[in-house]
Order: structure tokens, then C-alpha cells, then sequence
């Protein structure tokens, strides 16, 4: 008993612990922790001083372009800084600035998230003192310094109203252009309001010429614009068709100062000839969509081809209205419509209508024409029309 006692008391194994207390000697976790904070925090002002200058800039750029060659806006001049856009120039009329605006605001394009709207902020300068041309197009403070220079203005007939904005050469002109806008006045024209700005430089030698004749032709006219703008006159006018021809051929003189740019005559009855009939065929068989979306109807082609070539002997510019009932959110809605009404309108531009000519529109809800409240109504509301840019838009 005892030997086996000792043999098992021989087989026991002790197990011991043993502990070791750190020295201490070790890097403490502040400030080494905070290195891979720290490299993180670099790498993103790497990717904000880079990416979003090169990358995100160039997106918004792109996008404001192309509206502003979409729309036809030549006189328009973008500038950008991050998702923000400053456009500058004189438009035609007021409207037009802002419809500018608006579709800039409204453009999307393709990101890494989807389709989105690049500009977070769209602001304008309007006006002959703004700049049009920007550093980007290589052009220094001096060449900008001269284009401030050039005289120039825009006078706008609408309603009983003739506003003559611009800058003008001197004190002389000013008054003559006011006297010429009084004189012989028709009877329709109740108030002439004289915003002009004499610079004081010396009048070149034609430009008074071509500021008379932009008032006196929109004298003749019902409505519209008349403009003077980098060397160049347009004109805009609506009026009874037997007036179009004279007004045309006033217009369309050569010059002493500057070219003769775009003219355009609508006649008042061509006008509503072509609004009607445009009316008569979306009414008859409307554009029709996939819902909740911008997709066309393949059955709709026949409908877009006849729809082309009515819009295509139609005067002026035309602007493609979409239109929806209330049913969802406003936004999303006014959303919805402008992108329709751009489907439509990209779908005339395959037709052969000349991109120049066409804009397009949403207006969401905001122009009933039924009533949201039944089914019949809103199936009425959403629509898509055509209408012919008056010549005072």
C-alpha cells in the first residue's frame, strides 16, 4: 500500500502560474492611437482638394452646358465653383434669364449614385453691365474691361408697355432713343419706361442708328423684343400677318454698326393656326407615358411623327409643356412632367426639328385643367402641350 501510495505521489504534475507586470516602456495609445484617424482625416482633404474640383465641378459644368445649348441660350455665360453655377448675360427678355435658371436648377446627370441633380445652387447676373465671357474662354480683365465697353441695349414691348433698358454711349443718345420711343407713339403703347445708362465713351458711328431702329420696329409691333448685343440685333415680334413682311424687311437692313442676327416675324394669325393645330392632335390622341415614367408609349410614334412636322412649319421657338394631375408629392410631380416634356422634346429633335427651336417645360400640378378630384379630371391634367414662345417670353 505504501509503494503505491509513493508511485502515485512520483506521477503528480504541479502546474504553475506565472504572472509578468508590463514595464511600462511601451508607446501609450495617445497620440500613436490617433495616427489612423489622423491618416483618414488626410485622405479625405486629399479627395475634397482634388476630386471635388476635377470631378464633381466638371459634372456640373457639363450638365449647365448642355442645357445652355439645348435651350439656344447664346447670349449665356456660366461659371463654376463646386456644384454652384453663376450664369451671366443679357437674355432676350426677363423670362428667359429665368427659364434659364430654372432648367440649370432642374438638369440631371450621372453620378456614382444615379441620376442627380448636380447644381446645389444656381444664381444669376442679368443685364448689359454683366459679363458674359469668363476667364475660362482665356480672356483677360482687359478684353472684359473692353466688352463692359461696348454699348448695348434691349427694349421690350409688352402690353401697353415699351421698357428701354441698356447702356448707350453718351447723354445725346440716351435722348434720342427716348424722344424716337415717344414720338408718333400708337395708341396701344401707354407708357414708355427709360432705363437707359449713358457710359460716357463716344458713340460709334452706327450704334444710334441701330438703337432707333429697334425702337421703331417694335412700334409696329403687338409685342415683343428688340436687342443689341455683342455687335449683334435681334429681334422678336408679334403682329397681324399683313405687317410681317415690312417689319421684316425693316429689320433685316444691313447695318453701319454691328450684323443683323436673328429675326423673327410671327404673325399673329400663323401663331393660332399653329397652336390650334398642335391642340387638335395631342388632344386627339395624347402623348401617352409608362407610369411614373419618362418611357414614351411605342404606340405613340405615328402620334410624334405627325406632331414633328406640324411643329416644324410653325414660326419662332416652341416650348414642351408637361403637365400632371395631383396625385403625389408637388416636386416630385414637377419633376416627373419637366422630364416627360423633355422625352417629348428629344423625341421631335429625331423627328428633324431643330434643337434651337424647342425647350422644354414642367410644370407639375400647377395648371389644371380638369378636375383633380375625379378620374376623368386627372387623366385631363396629365398631358403634354405645345406652345409657340410669345415674342415678349
Amino acid at each position: 500500500m505504501n509503494q503505491e501510495t509513493e508511485a502515485r505521489k512520483e506521477t503528480v504534475t504541479h502546474r504553475v502560474r506565472r504572472f509578468r507586470v508590463a514595464s511600462g516602456d511601451g508607446l501609450p495609445f495617445l497620440p500613436y492611437g490617433l495616427l489612423p484617424v489622423l491618416g483618414l482625416l488626410l485622405l479625405t482633404l486629399i479627395a475634397w482638394s482634388t476630386f471635388a474640383p476635377h470631378s464633381v465641378e466638371r459634372v456640373v459644368r457639363r450638365a449647365a452646358e448642355q442645357v445652355v445649348a439645348d435651350a439656344g441660350a447664346d447670349w449665356a455665360s456660366i461659371s463654376v465653383s463646386g456644384q454652384w453655377v453663376k450664369v451671366t448675360g443679357m437674355p432676350p427678355t426677363p423670362e428667359a434669364g429665368e427659364r434659364l435658371l430654372n432648367d440649370i436648377r432642374r438638369a440631371r446627370a450621372p453620378t456614382w449614385l444615379g441620376q442627380a441633380r448636380p447644381a446645389t445652387r444656381v444664381t444669376g447676373s442679368f443685364g448689359p453691365e454683366s459679363v458674359r465671357p469668363n476667364q475660362a474662354n482665356g480672356e483677360t480683365d482687359g478684353t472684359l474691361s473692353a466688352k463692359r465697353d461696348q454699348p448695348e441695349f434691349l427694349f421690350r414691348l409688352s402690353g401697353p408697355k415699351l421698357t428701354l433698358d441698356g447702356r448707350v454711349p453718351d447723354i445725346a443718345t440716351r435722348d434720342a432713343v427716348f424722344q424716337a420711343a415717344n414720338t408718333n407713339r400708337p395708341v396701344r403703347i401707354e407708357e414708355v419706361q427709360n432705363n437707359l445708362e449713358a457710359i460716357g465713351i463716344p458713340s460709334p458711328p452706327g450704334f444710334r442708328d441701330a438703337a432707333l431702329r429697334g425702337v421703331e420696329t417694335l412700334k409696329l409691333c403687338d409685342i415683343g423684343t428688340a436687342s443689341f448685343s455683342s455687335l449683334q440685333f435681334d429681334l422678336r415680334c408679334e403682329l397681324p400677318a399683313a405687317e410681317a413682311d415690312r417689319v421684316r424687311e425693316i429689320a433685316s437692313a444691313s447695318l453701319k454698326y454691328g450684323t443683323v442676327g436673328d429675326i423673327q416675324i410671327l404673325a399673329r394669325e400663323v401663331v393660332e393656326t399653329c397652336e390650334e393645330e398642335l391642340t387638335r392632335l395631342l388632344d386627339a390622341s395624347r402623348i401617352e407615358f409608362d407610369p411614373g415614367s419618362d418611357r414614351i408609349a411605342n404606340s405613340k410614334a405615328a402620334l410624334l411623327d405627325l406632331t414633328a412636322r406640324a411643329a416644324a412649319d410653325c414660326p419662332g421657338t416652341l416650348r414642351v409643356e408637361g403637365h400632371t394631375d395631383n396625385t403625389g408629392g408637388a416636386a416630385i410631380n414637377e419633376d416627373l412632367s419637366r422630364r416627360r416634356a423633355e422625352a417629348v422634346r428629344a423625341a421631335l429633335i429625331q423627328r428633324g426639328v431643330a434643337p434651337s427651336r424647342l425647350i422644354a417645360t414642367g410644370y407639375g400640378p400647377a395648371r389644371p385643367i380638369g378636375d383633380n378630384a375625379t378620374e376623368e379630371g386627372r387623366a385631363l391634367n396629365r398631358r403634354i402641350e405645345i406652345r409657340i414662345v410669345g415674342a415678349d417670353e
